[in-house]
């Protein structure tokens, strides 16, 4: 969706966030010597994923925000399509029994995309969250603000799930807590809402400072929940933190890294999508370095991404030139 901004439009500090979080995205899959320092970092991969986008979606012309909104839906529903047929594909040819991917499972990988993968959950969340938030910009505007709140609803059934529903399998559980409802939605709202008001809010905070302070409280709250007993990566202070790193970005515009920038811009996307299919022969070939197994992996995803995007980039040009030709021909 970002290679959609014209080059003067972009701002350059996002694509540096979008890579760091495509590393935590890996990092959350793999093995990682600091894995553990991380843990209160880990949670902002997918939320600033899905920020990014509402922040995108934003436009003063309602128009044309509902229909990049449509516009995104649909692509992002072939894009789930397409990464749940080359799964499907390679499980199968992994030696995976056909039996299980039945009518039943594949039918209910449509409404919550993760029977096939499960990260691929992401992408149906995503494609059914802008269809929500399509619907509450066209009948009801004033909901957007309150969308965010629904988050809570999903750190709860994160962090507390188990406890507060024991008589729950695992697989349910997940489908309660990463939805289009709870987890899209919000973010999504919360991007949307962060580009509508970023200058406003930045006239009135020192967005360094409570960067700082958001990310020690994530900490913070880390300990805490260490010390009672609780595991998660998800926090109450993973929602503003996440608002906190977007009005970051919105201040620093122009601030950008080497090759970091670029990649966030290529290839984040991809390498979230990707990132498994590189896992899975890591895990058979190289256990040994799993303490840096992260960075293998990301690394491995690169030219898979570079593949991807050529392929991708070669049936938009074919596309255009087809396009171009029955113009012509219409024309005469």
């Amino acid at each position: 969706m970002s290679s959609e901004v014209p080059p003067k439009a972009r701002i350059e500090s996002l694509y540096v966030l979008k890579a760091l979080c495509s590393f935590l995205v890996v990092v959350v899959h793999t093995q990682f010597c600091a894995k553990g320092a991380l843990t209160p970092l880990l949670g902002i991969a997918t939320p600033c994923f899905l920020t990014i986008t509402g922040f995108l979606l934003y436009s003063a012309d309602a128009q044309r925000e509902q229909y990049k909104a449509l516009k995104w839906a649909r692509k992002t529903f072939l894009l789930s399509l397409a990464c749940n047929v080359l799964y499907l594909a390679f499980y199968l040819w992994d030696g995976a029994p056909l039996s299980r991917y039945g009518v039943e499972v594949l039918g209910l990988n449509l409404l919550t995309g993760h029977k096939i993968s499960m990260h691929l959950w992401y992408l149906t969340a995503v494609w059914q969250g802008l269809l929500l938030l399509w619907l509450l910009r066209r009948y009801a505007p004033w909901l957007i603000r309150l969308a965010p709140l629904l988050y809570i609803i999903a750190y709860i059934l994160r962090a507390y799930g188990k406890q507060l529903f024991p008589g729950v399998d695992a697989d349910t559980l997940f489908i309660m807590r990463a939805n289009a409802i709870v987890t899209a939605l919000p973010f999504l709202a919360t991007g949307y809402l962060v580009h509508q008001y970023q200058e406003r809010i930045l006239m009135h905070i020192n967005v360094i400072a409570c960067t700082i302070g958001m990310v020690l409280l994530a900490y913070a709250e880390y300990a805490l929940r260490q010390w009672l007993g609780g595991s998660s990566i998800y926090f109450l202070t993973t929602w503003p933190m996440v608002v906190m790193l977007m009005l970051l970005c919105c201040r620093y515009k122009p601030f950008t890294l080497p090759v970091v920038g670029y990649i966030g811009r290529a290839h984040s996307a991809n390498i979230y999508y990707f990132h498994i299919l590189v896992l899975i022969y890591a895990n058979r070939l190289v256990p040994e370095y799993a303490a840096w197994q992260a960075v293998l992996v990301f690394a491995g995803t690169l030219p898979i991404s570079c593949l991807f995007n050529t392929i991708i980039n070669g049936y938009r040009k074919a596309a255009n030139r087809i396009k171009a030709c029955q113009e012509a021909r219409a024309g005469v």
